[in-house]
């Protein structure tokens, strides 16, 4: 099996995974990693829900993963025989974007994760100063990051970057007093000191 990341947004494929879903026999995931892979899609595609069970999916499978399969996503999945095929990331458009070096980032999942360890490790990092991307939950979002910073008495910037990649993206810099907006659910948020400037 494959599982092929197809970037955070439209037009992030790269060349070597638009050549895998090319000559794949069979194509499985959600209807929005479909949408962002489907020009180069030329076989049959389906979509998965529980991904939890794509081990037991053909060997010839190619499974889409948005963003990149080792950023809180499907690589977590993955057997010793799969092969994966990296994508562009919100952590990497994140960085771009607000032109922050990777290397200085920690980063912290809330997405499907337990969101009480996600939330410590996040206390820690930016406690220590860091500077954080943080892909968020329902539960551990821009109110939180807000709530935390106050909490520790740290005023750094907070970024929240929407919709990466799509024609509607978005990017604003606000602050623990006045934190930025979230307008939709596809979004993440970079804090700390190493956007400071940007606003």
């Amino acid at each position: 099996m494959k599982i092929v990341g197809v970037g955070v947004g439209l037009g992030m494929l790269t060349s070597e995974a638009s050549k895998v879903i090319q000559h794949a026999e069979i194509i499985y995931g959600s209807p929005r990693a479909i949408e962002l892979a489907l020009e180069y899609i030329t076989c049959e595609a389906k979509n998965i829900d529980d991904y939890s069970k794509i081990h037991e999916l053909p060997s010839n499978a190619v499974v889409l993963s948005t963003g990149d399969p080792n950023l809180s996503g499907l690589g977590k999945y993955a057997d010793p025989d799969d092969e994966i095929i990296p994508g562009i990331s919100s952590l990497q458009v994140a960085c771009a974007r607000l032109k922050v070096d990777i290397a200085d980032i920690v980063v912290v999942t809330a997405h499907g994760r337990d969101t009480t360890s996600a939330a410590v490790k996040f206390r820690q990092a930016i406690g220590s100063g860091s500077t954080v991307f943080l892909l968020p939950s329902p539960e551990m979002g821009v109110d939180m990051v807000a709530s935390t910073l106050e909490s520790i008495g740290l005023d750094v910037p907070i970024a929240v970057l929407e919709q990466l990649g799509y024609p509607d993206e978005h990017v604003e810099v606000g602050t623990v007093e006045r934190p930025p907006k979230v307008q939709s659910q596809l979004y993440c948020i970079l804090v700390g000191p190493g956007i400071e400037g940007i606003h």
